[in-house]
This record gives C-alpha cells, sequence and structure tokens, in this order.
C-alpha cells in the first residue's frame, strides 16, 4: 500500500473510501483460491457505513496522536471484511438469492464453497486487525481497558443476536417483544457498529469518555439501522437488493410487525395463521400504518445517536457521522 502522510484532500472521511475499496481489493484478490468469489463481493459493495465510522472515529479529536492513515483504511478494511463475511453466512442460513441486486455467494458459488469463504473473510480480517495493532503499539497501548467499550473479544454477539432473533417470546405480549428485538439489534448490528466505532476511535487517540460517547451513537444508530431495514424489507423498496418480505415468510417479529400488532385488531391472529402468506401480511402491514410508525421510531433514534455527537468539536469528521444517521433514516 503506497500511503505514507495524511494528504489534505484526505481529510474528509468519505474522501478515504476509495483507499478502502483498493486495499480490500490488494488484501483478497491474492491467489488464495477464493479469488473469484472475492470479485464478485467486490463487484457489489454496499454502502461502506461501518468503514465510513471507522475513519471518522479516527479522525474526531485532531488535537490528539492519530494512527497513520494507512492504519486506519486497513482497520477499516478488517470491519469491512467481518461484515461481509457475516453477509455470506447470513445468506447460507437465510437461503438468500440475492444480495445487492446480485446473485448471493451461495446462490453463486454453492452453499459449502461460500461457508468456506466466509470462514476465510474472517481469517483474513482478524490477520488485517492483528497486524495494525502489532505494527502501532503506541496507538493501541490501551486497547480494551475502557470499560463498556465494546471490543473484538464480543465478535461472538453478532452470531448470539442472530441465534436469539429466531427464538422471539410470544406475540401476545409486545413490550417482551420490544425489548427482545432491541437486544436482537443490539448485538446482531450493534455489536459491529460499536467495534468499528472503538478502534477507529482508539486509532485516533480519544479517551475512555469519549469513546463511551461513540457507543451511545452506535447502539442507537444501529436500532435506527435495523428498524429501517425491516421497513424496507416489508416495504419491498426498489433498493432494498435482495428478496423482500422473508422475515415475514419465516415469521420473525421485526418492528414493524411489532407495530402492526400493537395498533391491528386481529393481527396476532393473521400472524400466527400458518394459512396467511407473507405477502398477505405485507399488504395488511403497509395499509396499516405499521412501517409509517417504525419509521418514527427509528427518527428517534438516530436523534439520540445524533446527539451523541455532541461530545465532540465540529469537525469534517463528526459531520460525517452526522450524515450517517440521515442516510440511515432517508434510505
Amino acid at each position: 500500500m503506497s500511503l505514507t502522510v495524511d494528504r489534505p484532500s484526505l481529510a474528509k472521511p468519505s474522501d478515504q473510501l476509495p483507499l478502502v475499496t483498493d486495499r480490500l481489493r490488494e488484501i483478497l484478490v491474492s491467489g488464495d483460491g477464493f479469488d473469484a468469489i472475492y470479485r464478485h463481493i467486490l463487484a457489489a459493495p454496499g454502502k461502506r457505513v461501518r468503514a465510513t465510522m471507522v475513519l471518522a472515529c479516527a479522525r474526531l479529536v485532531p488535537s490528539a496522536a492519530p494512527a497513520p492513515l494507512r492504519a486506519t483504511v486497513d482497520l477499516a478494511c478488517a470491519i469491512e471484511m467481518i461484515h461481509e463475511a457475516s453477509l455470506v453466512h447470513d445468506d447460507i442460513c437465510d437461503g438468500s438469492l440475492l444480495r445487492r441486486d446480485a446473485l448471493s455467494v451461495p446462490a453463486a458459488f454453492g452453499v459449502r464453497t461460500a461457508a468456506r469463504a466466509g470462514f476465510h473473510l474472517l481469517g483474513k480480517a482478524l490477520e488485517t486487525l492483528a497486524r495494525v495493532v502489532s505494527d502501532n503499539p503506541v496507538v493501541f497501548a490501551r486497547l480494551g481497558e475502557a470499560a463498556d467499550v465494546t471490543y473484538l473479544d464480543r465478535i461472538s454477539d453478532m452470531s448470539f443476536g442472530q441465534l436469539i432473533e429466531t427464538l422471539p417470546p410470544g406475540v401476545d405480549d409486545v413490550a417482551a417483544v420490544r425489548g427482545h428485538y432491541e437486544r436482537v439489534a443490539g448485538a446482531k448490528t450493534g455489536t459491529l457498529f460499536r467495534i468499528a466505532c472503538s478502534y477507529g476511535g482508539t486509532a485516533g487517540g480519544l479517551d475512555d469518555d469519549q469513546l463511551r460517547a461513540l457507543m451511545r451513537y452506535a447502539d442507537q444508530l444501529a436500532l435506527a439501522f435495523q428498524i429501517m431495514d425491516d421497513v424496507r424489507d416489508v416495504e419491498g423498496a426498489p433498493s432494498l437488493g435482495k428478496e423482500a418480505a422473508g422475515d415475514l415468510d419465516r415469521r420473525v417479529p421485526t418492528w414493524p410487525v411489532i407495530e402492526w400488532l400493537a395498533m391491528r385488531p386481529g393481527a396476532r391472529d393473521m400472524w400466527l395463521s400458518r394459512s396467511t402468506s407473507g405477502a398477505d401480511l405485507q399488504a395488511d402491514l403497509v395499509g396499516s400504518g405499521a412501517t409509517r410508525a417504525a419509521r418514527g421510531v427509528a427518527a428517534r433514534a438516530a436523534e439520540t445517536a445524533s446527539r451523541a455527537l455532541g461530545a465532540f468539536p465540529a469537525s469534517p469528521a463528526r459531520e460525517q457521522l452526522h450524515e450517517l444517521v440521515v442516510r440511515v433514516v432517508s434510505r
């Protein structure tokens, strides 16, 4: 990688995302036997939300002593690789045929090959992250010491969230279902958001209180992100990039479903009836106003996330994190 100094033209985190794309290709397309799969993944990239978090959090306090740009780009790559590995295995578990308007990895290469690639991708991520920490011992000397801050030792919470999502409480207790959903979102989505912020913030020389502010930001952004993802799944947004209403077919009580159960007489019986198709549930959910109510909850979580950024001085990096919040609730 040719980066040696921070250039003024790369001051804004979004300007650094092309470096992440180039570096991911350099790390992954390396002749290890998975090149075709990695080219397939890189050809349909996501919005790099987690990479943006890393890059922005590393530049939140200009007076701090941050890690070199090279290191933060590699950290961003590691977090993106963990995310992509999780998507490969999500698509295996869900039997998804599409991902980002393209064939999913299991659909394109087969389930067995996809499973191997997911594990390999996670391994490459951990190798990259370990190398960054090892090469920058002063910057990462206190890594993991801040209380109430999520680091890589909690990475298994992502899988835990996926597991408990399929084991919700009975829909008769809407309050319990809401609590369960928040726990799932905090584990499944929030874990990697928090890790992106903790490693980026540590690379940026933030103190413990500032890292904890980023945890509040990440948690609330994750809740808004997951709710909006579920709203789009119900509404079948053209930009969804995968099959719509999959969670309805599997009877996963997402936040729009929770709102629907709370407001729609007869919703419980429809939900429990196996004769009610996912398409019928989808139409009733949208017509009831449940997705509008869910959007309102997402907007409030996003506002809370933005308020957490008040712990930091105005900067292009802070503005980038705020822009992420806006993107999440407007997609």
